[in-house]
Order: C-alpha cells, then sequence, then structure tokens
C-alpha cells in the first residue's frame, strides 16, 4: 500500500511539475511575442525615418561644404589684407618706433641730468 501512494504522489508531482512548465512556457510566449512586435515596429519605425534622416545629413553636409568655402575665402582674404597692411604700415610703424625710443632715451636722460643737478 506504501508503495501505492508513492507512486500516486509522484504522479501528482509530475502532473504540478508539468503544469508549472507550461505556465512558465506560456509566459515565455507571451515576452517573445511582445519582444517580436516591438522589434517589428522599430524596425518599420527606422525604415521611414531613415530617408528623414539621411536627407538631413545630406542638408548638414551641404551647410558644411559652404562654410568650409566661406571659411577659405575670408581666410584667404584676410592674409591678403594682413600682408597689405604689413606692407603699408612698415614704414610709419618703424618711423613711430624710432620716435618712441628718442622720447625714451631723452627723457632717460632728462631724468639722469636732473637728478645729478646738472
Amino acid at each position: 500500500m506504501a508503495e501505492g501512494f508513492a507512486f500516486f504522489t509522484l504522479g501528482i508531482l509530475a502532473i504540478v511539475l508539468a503544469l508549472f512548465l507550461a505556465w512558465v512556457l506560456y509566459r515565455l510566449t507571451r515576452t517573445l511575442t511582445a519582444v517580436e512586435e516591438l522589434v517589428v515596429t522599430t524596425t518599420e519605425e527606422m525604415r521611414e525615418t531613415l530617408p528623414e534622416v539621411r536627407e538631413s545629413l545630406g542638408h548638414v553636409n551641404d551647410i558644411t561644404a559652404g562654410v568650409n568655402v566661406g571659411l577659405r575665402t575670408v581666410g584667404s582674404g584676410a592674409a591678403e589684407m594682413s600682408g597689405r597692411l604689413r606692407e603699408r604700415l612698415k614704414g610709419p610703424a618703424n618711423a613711430a618706433a624710432a620716435a618712441a625710443h628718442g622720447v625714451k632715451v631723452g627723457a632717460a636722460t632728462l631724468w639722469r641730468s636732473l637728478l645729478e643737478g646738472g
């Protein structure tokens, strides 16, 4: 009789385990279905959005190319203007530097003569 009860208990446990595993598989199926729907939706959204992103990147590329051309133009113009300005101011700048040096030397000499009491 004890042997029959053990088999009966073992059978009940096997049924409970099978029901639990069936429930786990059912939950797993629901989860995987939700993930599949999410992946499909995401893929569709990406397919819809990708042409817009490509177009926006194309616009950014065009704008960047225009800015690059503008900066090159401004850079070459500034370098040319700087060269011309340097040439035109070379003479007056040297004269101003010489005058400043003369004033400095004259002031130092005057100061020394005042200190010496001369």
